[in-house]
């Protein structure tokens, strides 16, 4: 039992270096990891994504979501089921005993917009981006999308009223002429007759005066 024992703790420091990283093999992995591709397809049947990762090298793993993913025969690792909106962090791992990884994935699904070639989008193709997108960074809901249509026409109809509202101009000098001649013109005259006959009945007046008449 004591040699058993004794085999079993001479045989402790070689698990222990076996599991240590490597740094040589985890650059070399590093390394590797550039030639990884990968690339996005969205199932309508499903209304889900799927990523396949290519050029996966012998030893090498991905973890998404606490699980392992190991590539098959094609070096491809597939992942399928991912909601539209969702933001992934696959990272990609190399059998080197170390904790880090040697390269990761950063996805950030869009989401699927139902409404794009629909008849409430008629007309709207070229005006609203939410009609305009098959994906679109925020969920499109019906909701939304009536009060944009609303929000659309509300600001047409705004800008066709400023468009129609008469233009006023500024008065020319000949206008400010006649509108003043207008006005005052007989209340002049007027005065420069009232004030020609006092002073031809006061020069009159004075005449007889003078000469004791």
């Amino acid at each position: 039992m004591k040699k058993i024992a004794l085999v079993i703790l001479l045989m402790i420091p070689f698990v222990i270096n076996a599991e240590e990283c490597n740094k040589e093999k985890h650059k070399e992995y590093i390394n590797l990891s550039s030639n990884i591709t990968y690339d996005n397809n969205y199932s309508k049947s499903s209304n889900s994504f799927t990523i396949t990762i290519y050029n996966m090298f012998e030893g090498m793993y991905a973890k998404y979501d606490k699980k392992e993913y190991k590539p098959g025969k094609d070096n491809t690792i597939v992942i399928e089921k991912i909601s539209g909106g969702e933001k992934l962090s696959i990272d990609i791992y190399g059998n080197d005993g170390c904790d880090s990884s040697v390269k990761r994935i950063i996805v950030n699904e869009p989401y699927y917009n139902k409404y794009y070639g629909t008849t409430i989008c008629n007309g709207y193709e070229n005006k609203l981006v939410m009609c305009s997108s098959q994906f679109t960074s925020v969920e499109v809901t019906k909701s939304i999308l009536d009060k944009a249509i609303y929000n659309y026409n509300h600001n047409i109809n705004q800008k066709t009223s400023k468009d129609k509202e008469p233009v006023v101009q500024e008065p020319t000098f000949f206008s400010k002429a006649t509108e003043f001649l207008t006005n005052w013109g007989i209340k002049i005259a007027l005065a420069i007759v009232s004030t020609i006959l006092s002073i031809s009945l006061f020069s009159d007046k004075y005449r007889k005066v003078k000469h004791g008449i």
